[in-house]
């Protein structure tokens, strides 16, 4: 009984001394002794901002789908590549600027002959975090931290100190050394007649010149108070920065909201097999559409993959076309060369798109997307449901569920992910109000994603 009893307090005491301690920018109506101890161990306004601005970074420029962030990826099913670019400013927001390419007729190139291919287009997205924002961690980490911190100010002070002393040092010096060159000097005035007595003082006035020459030298190199105190800060900024880069938390959670526009062109061929005229039935379609989108953010990740996951609620509204409802169809051209007997042929193929295409057609969408963590955040669970609504038309109801899975390098696991692969399963039309004659989970669809985590551009 008394062994229980002593582990019982050993566990207690272990606890209240590396206890988990959540860090907010919220107000902390608790009592004034708890606020005391919490006070201890908080993070300042500073390291938290940093963190925060840090991770927000890193979440912004991970992301595929989203159109947030520095990556190139290349979608199997729809052949598209997209690279990103990323602007940071000061106050922790940031502007991601997205530009695609797509495959419509057959090559990956945005210009084919100065025509500037399909689906090739340009979207913009501010993000600003919102305040509600936590980070936790243990209670010996912030020791860790405050220690380094402390540890970089004092440093600091003494770097500061020993260069002014070296500065006041290196003056008294010199002066002295003036003093002693006027003195002796003065004693060759009155030197006379000696010989042996003037050499002496010549070579002790030439060595006292030399060591005043390279002190001045010495001088002249020596930087100012001002930028060795700056010098000194930097360094210490450095040490701070990298304190915090070491600091070990346990969980993070913040909130963004994400204010997008953009533009993309449409250019492919259609098909129109109503005509007798082969060269009626091809018709070059060019048409640009335009959207805005609003999307709200929450991601909480926490390091035993427990309640880590991803949101998005988003709003698109478009005026658009329905380049997507088309039909692709592969076309054959043959030329026949030469006499019936002797007669040799060339085939072209290309792509082409069958249907009755429309333009300007207003357009809103509301979509979500939620993953969830698990396998040490290696891998998710993705969900994700749609409602679009179009002008003159029913509205349609999707959903998707995806397995995301991270592809790392054995060798480097610390860094981000090498290949991020989703395997997904989508259900089209689950009201079926286009009034198709498949049923429900034959409206699907199955297919991989890739997307490649590039780091290549932040201007």
């Amino acid at each position: 009984m008394k062994t229980i009893f002593l582990f019982l307090i050993f566990s207690i005491s272990y606890c209240i001394g590396n206890c988990q301690i959540i860090s907010d920018n919220q107000p902390n109506s608790t009592s004034k002794k708890l606020s005391s101890f919490y006070s201890e161990f908080q993070l300042d306004s500073v390291a938290f901002n940093n963190i925060l601005k840090r991770e927000f970074n890193a979440v912004i420029n991970s992301s595929g789908r989203t159109t947030i962030g520095n990556y190139a990826s290349a979608d199997i099913k729809d052949g598209k590549v997209a690279f990103n670019a990323t602007k940071n400013f000061k106050n922790g927001d940031m502007l991601s600027i997205n530009a695609s390419g797509g495959i419509t007729d057959g090559f990956f190139a945005i210009f084919n002959q100065t025509k500037i291919n399909s689906n090739v287009g340009i979207n913009f997205k501010y993000n600003f975090r919102l305040r509600s924002s936590s980070i936790s961690f243990y209670t010996d980490e912030i020791e860790k931290l405050k220690k380094k911190i402390n540890d970089a100010k004092a440093e600091t002070s003494i770097s500061q100190t020993i260069n002014v002393h070296d500065s006041i040092l290196l003056r008294r010096k010199i002066a002295l050394l003036a003093n002693e060159i006027k003195a002796i000097d003065s004693k060759l005035q009155d030197v006379g007649s000696n010989p042996e007595r003037k050499a002496d003082l010549e070579y002790q006035l030439a060595l006292k010149t030399f060591q005043k020459d390279s002190l001045l030298l010495k001088q002249q190199m020596f930087p100012s108070l001002k930028e060795a105190d700056q010098k000194i800060k930097n360094a210490e900024q450095k040490a701070k920065a990298k304190a915090l880069l070491e600091f070990e938390y346990t969980g993070i959670s913040f909130q963004w909201i994400s204010l997008g526009g953009g533009l993309s062109n449409n250019n492919f061929n259609q098909f129109l097999p109503r005509f007798s005229s082969l060269d009626s039935q091809i018709v070059k379609q060019n048409n640009i559409v335009w959207n805005m989108t609003i999307e709200y953010n929450l991601y909480k990740w926490n390091h035993y993959s427990k309640p880590t996951y991803y949101l998005l609620i988003g709003f698109k509204g478009s005026v658009d076309d329905n380049f997507a409802d088309l039909t692709k169809v592969e076309i054959n051209d043959t030329n026949l060369y030469g006499s019936s007997l002797n007669q040799r042929s060339t085939i072209k193929k290309f792509n082409a798109y069958k249907g009755d295409y429309q333009t300007k057609i207003l357009a809103a969408k509301f979509y979500a997307d939620y993953y969830k963590f698990f396998f040490k955040n290696e891998a998710a669970i993705h969900i994700y449901p749609e409602a679009n609504f179009t002008q003159n038309s029913k509205p349609i109801y999707n959903a998707g569920i995806g397995l995301l899975y991270s592809f790392y390098d054995m060798k480097d696991k610390e860094t981000k992910a090498k290949l991020n692969a989703e395997l997904y399963f989508r259900l089209s039309d689950l009201s079926n109000n286009s009034e198709s004659k498949l049923k429900t989970f034959q409206r699907n669809e199955l297919g991989l994603r890739l997307s490649i985590p590039i780091s290549f551009l932040n201007f």
